[in-house]
């Protein structure tokens, strides 16, 4: 701080000499012809003090020796001719002189005035530059907290930084966690897929095997009936009270399984809403478990299919959920993109009829209302939403606790 202060009054002092020394270099002419003046008007007055003596002198020696020699007399009066004639052109010199050192002195006086102004202007300046040295002492403090300042968020971007590595290392653990148990999950859900496989492998094989001894029995019940017509009736009433009473053999796996092939199949029922009860007319008995078998009989093998008949990109991920209207040829879907949508299937192509938002996780499973008019569809976050079909809006969101 003390080296400042000196360089500021060394540079202060030069400042001035340079002003100084700019503000007198133009008067410093008139000074010396000034000074010059006054000696010659000093120089002039002596001069003219002894011509002024001489003169006397010679009056003197004029009155004294007037009355001598004529030639002496006329040398005497050129000589004072001359004197005199030399007195006033110092006379008149003299006037110039004053008069010029008139001018000098206004000039002076002038330059005094300006002098003051001048110095007043520094006077200003030096509480100007007082006020600018009370300002930078006060922008030196700002400064000198600012460098505080800076060094402070200096240290805690250091922290920050330390603290981003820490969370950028722990957020690649996890990715890396994450992806070990993306891939375990995939391995589980490959495994379970190999499970229903094979579960449906087997339920197919199992209700293809009883079909065919069910259509066996059938069959060789019915040419025991055109064999016997006479004895079938009793027979068949004596199988049937015996059936109820111990069961059709394999009947009550066949009752077990039957809602299981209903599911697939439309069911006995089906066939005979199809036509089938119109043969069996003939048949007073009002078990309808006989008459279910008899039904049966009739019916056509159903047969898994074997081509795809329309095949389309539901969603954007996966797709959870498939079911039919029941009233027109429309396909609901929901999937993992939190969406359901509407498919028109009718034609050659589907085409999107509505897409059904509002739900905030992944759409596991979607369902129609018997009239065709509402669809509900669930959600992972333990959420049901329901919309209406006709105008595509939500009408019911709830969710239950976890």
């Amino acid at each position: 701080m003390a080296t400042d202060d000196q360089e500021w009054r060394l540079s202060l002092m030069r400042r001035l000499g340079e002003r100084d020394r700019r503000e007198v270099t133009p008067f410093k002419e008139i000074i010396l012809q000034n000074n010059r003046l006054l000696d010659n008007v000093t120089q002039l007055k002596a001069d003219n003090l002894k011509i002024s003596v001489e003169n006397e002198q010679l009056r003197a020696a004029f009155a004294t020796g007037g009355k001598g020699n004529g030639k002496d007399s006329n040398a005497a009066q050129i000589a004072i001719a001359a004197v005199e004639k030399k007195l006033l052109a110092q006379q008149e010199e003299l006037t110039d002189l004053h008069k010029r050192k008139g001018e000098n002195s206004q000039m002076i006086v002038d330059l005094n005035l300006k002098v003051e102004k001048q110095q007043l202007i520094i006077k200003e300046k030096e509480s100007c530059l007082a006020e600018q040295k009370t300002a930078n002492n006060i922008l030196k403090a700002e400064v000198q907290m600012l460098k505080s300042s800076l060094e402070e968020l200096k240290k805690l971007n250091n922290t920050l930084l330390d603290e981003h590595t820490a969370l950028q290392l722990a957020f690649s653990a996890l990715e890396d966690k994450l992806r070990g148990v993306q891939e375990e999950n995939r391995c589980l859900l490959e495994r379970l897929m190999r499970y229903k496989s094979k579960d449906a492998d087997k339920l197919n094989e199992e209700n293809e095997s009883f079909l065919r001894k069910r259509s066996d029995k059938l069959k060789r019940d019915l040419e025991d009936a055109v064999r016997e017509p006479n004895s079938t009736l009793p027979r068949l009433t004596r199988n049937s009270s015996s059936h109820s009473q111990h069961g059709l053999g394999d009947s009550d796996s066949y009752d077990n399984d039957n809602d299981r092939y209903s599911s697939d199949t439309g069911g006995v029922d089906h066939c005979l809403e199809a036509g089938c009860g119109t043969e069996l007319d003939m048949f007073s008995s009002p078990n309808s478990r006989l008459r279910d078998v008899l039904c049966h009989s009739t019916t056509t093998k159903a047969e898994n299919p074997s081509t795809i008949f329309m095949k389309f990109d539901a969603h954007e991920n996966e797709s959870h959920a498939v079911r039919w209207s029941p009233i027109e040829r429309v396909l609901a879907t929901g999937g993992a993109d939190r969406k359901v949508k509407l498919w028109d299937v009718g034609k050659a192509s589907p085409e999107p009829r509505a897409v059904l938002s509002g739900s905030s996780a992944g759409i596991n499973s979607v369902d129609f209302d018997s009239t065709g008019s509402y669809i509900i569809g669930t959600s992972n976050d333990y959420g049901a939403r329901v919309w209406t079909v006709g105008d595509n809006r939500l009408r019911v969101s709830g969710k239950s606790e976890k």
